[in-house]
């Protein structure tokens, strides 16, 4: 992220220096100002030169106007010497004079404006009335249709179903025994049948031991999950001196939508304060209530309770382990600039994928499954699989979304991808295997994205072909929540899905009505002031969400609306989405994909924009761009596959402003996607590419 941002006149004198720093980072800003003052005595303009300073990088960059920019950031440099480049270009094309050691009235004001469009320190933007002004015109649009109205009777008599007690009380029937006999369960990962022995063992440990296997068996496809009012009862009946009463009450009331997750969040910090590893069969016993996703943020206390499991549960341990490697992988993916940054990472999958499929295939098997399950290794044998394999396709789907590959790599990885998840993944969550919704949560927000990247390579009949497989993916996830309903746990990420297919699906002119059921069902589900809640104290979140939601909605608004009401809804999309980007950028994130579909999605409303709106807009998707492509000749590949919407928008520019810089820019995109195509073997994306835009210079 930017933790310092600043403008100097020459002789090292500040026009505006903008800090995220604290108190004690203030006192460096001294020192960073000499060291720029250095820097920029030696450089030329447009140059970039970088200082390490303690855990951070100095930045440092001269305008042809004779100022200095410097910033200092803590991550993600190299973007971040494209966006000095931004700030340099936007000066020296400023009113400002020329450098000359002095700060007067037009400096302030023509820097603080450059900084403040394209620097983002934090977002404004409320989210329940924003996303309340573009939902209600999308809600109205699919009430007066009469196929789409349909999707929205279905979610409401889904969201009105009551969980089936039949299955539970024949399973409470089917089990019983010792609390020996419940953990025995929980180890071999059949939580619902832990949670049914438990049942009956009037004891605190039994109790919410008890609790927790509900709780899981509820975020578990395939597992008979007990009704909340039952888990509920029991954790009424807990003694309130008991160390883990809190946490066990607190996540019921928590899965039933009654606490929201940053009470839940605290209670499983203090009940690790309570939690000793003294006695191994109570430690065995109690550390199932840390299987969450939440104990990687606790390094310390996870290394240690992996410890505990290993070779005792496998699922257990793997759970965890494949949720901090899955940290780990995208905390690099939105900034790596090199191959070199995966590569150890799918070395070490590459050596385990074929182990990991042939564990699935083993248990696709009917009869093989129906043997191991009387072994008790088929759920073990399914879940480890499903863990492991979540990871590998989430590094191949970050090796897509970064800029090291070519396209004809590109294409190769995300056909392995889309491989992995119709002839494994597929089946494994159709077979008689309880999956943990984290896993399918990840394989979806995967799939998404590839399936997205995909479309962008394929031509023709297969173009077509593929956009039939992301409908089914589609149908896929909501055949999930439909049959897994009930249970508290199974939700998905859908805006996260929608966020990535929705625009190109729009961009091929579809309107299935799998998106209609995810989208609308998302927008019922969605808690808008717990998200609004997170605006200061989880930033990225916040931001992650209202992009997500926006880009979802701006997909649906471009298909469903008309007229006046289109452009202004739009309008209001495409300025929350730019905002969000920007944000992002500005503390180190590059989310190359949204940017593209930011860029498509103002190419929609382009038209319609008055002269200075226009410009407004155009520049700052110009700015977007060229931080996601850093260098048009090294990533020319990177333009071919993202290019098109900022074509678009330069082409209309040119001709509305009469300013033969966006022609120019237009042809340079042009010339490398163009050569780009051709140069990596896709003539039939290149002759496609040559129709659609190489008439304006024929």
């Amino acid at each position: 992220m930017i933790r310092l941002i600043g403008v100097l006149t020459t002789g090292g004198i500040p026009i505006k220096i903008k800090s995220s720093m604290d108190a004690e980072g203030e006192l460096i800003l001294g020192p960073l100002i000499e060291a720029a003052k250095a820097l920029s005595a030696v450089i030329g303009s447009g140059e970039v030169r970088k200082l390490g300073f303690k855990n951070n990088t100095l930045i440092v960059t001269e305008t042809k106007k004779g100022y200095t920019i410097v910033a200092l950031v803590g991550k993600a440099e190299d973007y971040m010497d494209t966006l000095l480049r931004i700030l340099a270009d936007a000066i020296d094309d400023s009113e400002i004079p020329r450098a000359d050691g002095l700060v007067d009235e037009i400096h302030v004001r023509v820097i603080d404006k450059i900084i403040g469009t394209y620097i983002r320190d934090n977002i404004e933007i409320g989210f329940p009335e924003t996303i309340s002004d573009i939902w209600t015109p999308i809600l109205n649009a699919l009430k007066r249709d009469n196929r789409l109205s349909r999707a929205v009777n279905d979610i409401e008599g889904l969201l009105k179903r009551e969980i089936p007690t039949e299955a539970w009380n024949n399973l409470r029937n089917e089990v019983s025994g010792s609390l020996e006999d419940a953990l025995k369960y929980a180890l071999e990962g059949e939580y619902d049948r832990a949670c049914a022995v438990a049942m009956d063992i009037d004891k605190p440990i039994a109790r919410v031991f008890c609790i927790k296997m509900g709780a899981l068996a509820h975020t578990m496809t395939k597992a008979i999950a007990p009704p909340l009012s039952t888990l509920r009862e029991i954790s009424k009946s807990l003694q309130d001196d008991y160390p883990f009463t809190n946490l066990a009450r607190t996540l019921i009331e928590y899965i039933s939508g009654e606490r929201i997750p940053a009470d839940y969040s605290r209670a499983f910090r203090e009940a690790i304060k309570q939690f000793n590893f003294n006695d191994e069969k109570e430690s065995l016993i109690l550390g199932f209530l840390f299987l969450d996703p939440r104990v990687v943020d606790y390094k310390d206390f996870a290394f240690k309770i992996v410890k505990l499991y290993r070779g005792k549960s496998e699922v257990f341990s793997t759970f965890i382990e494949t949720i901090n490697e899955r940290g780990n992988l995208f905390e690099k993916l939105y900034s790596i600039t090199s191959y070199d940054g995966f590569r150890d990472e799918l070395g070490v999958y590459k050596t385990r994928i074929t182990g990991i499929l042939g564990s699935i295939n083993w248990v696709l098997d009917s009869d093989l499954l129906w043997e191991l399950k009387k072994e008790g290794k088929g759920i073990e044998i399914g879940i480890l699989a499903s863990l492991q394999l979540q990871n590998y396709i989430a590094i191949l789907t970050a090796l897509t979304e970064s800029p090291v590959l070519t396209i004809g790599e590109r294409k190769e990885i995300l056909e392995e991808v889309l491989m992995l998840y119709n002839d494994y993944f597929r089946g494994l969550m159709k077979a008689d295997i309880p999956l943990f919704s984290y896993t399918i949560d990840s394989v979806a927000q995967s799939l998404s994205v590839a399936n997205a990247e995909y479309y962008c390579l394929a031509t023709g009949d297969a173009r077509n072909e593929h956009l039939n497989r992301c409908c089914a993916f589609l149908s896929d996830i909501y055949q999930i929540i439909n049959v897994e309903w009930p249970k508290a746990q199974i939700r998905f990420p859908l805006f996260v899905v929608l966020n990535a297919l929705g625009p190109i699906l729009t961009r091929a002119d579809m309107l299935p009505l799998e998106e209609v059921y995810l989208a609308y069902l998302a927008m019922r589900l969605l808690d808008t002031n717990t998200i609004d809640a997170t605006q200061i104290t989880r930033p990225e979140y916040y931001a992650t969400y209202l992009g997500n939601t926006t880009t979802t909605l701006t997909a649906l608004a471009s298909k469903l609306l008309e007229g006046d009401e289109r452009l202004r809804v739009l309008k209001t999309c495409v300025d929350v989405i730019l905002d969000v980007q920007e944000w992002f950028i500005s503390h180190g994130v590059i989310c190359r994909d949204d940017i593209f579909s930011a860029s498509f999605h103002a190419s929609l409303i382009i038209e319609s924009l008055d002269d200075n709106t226009l410009e407004k807009v155009a520049k700052r998707v110009i700015a977007l761009n060229r931080v996601a492509v850093q260098d048009q000749s090294k990533y020319d590949y990177e333009v071919a596959m993202i290019g098109s919407p900022l074509i678009e928008i330069l082409f209309h520019t040119w001709k509305r402003l009469n300013d033969e810089r966006y022609l120019s820019l237009a042809r340079q995109s042009y010339d490398s996607a163009y050569r780009a195509w051709t140069k990596y073997g896709f003539q039939e994306k290149a002759e496609n590419f040559k129709i659609k835009y190489g008439h304006v210079w024929r």
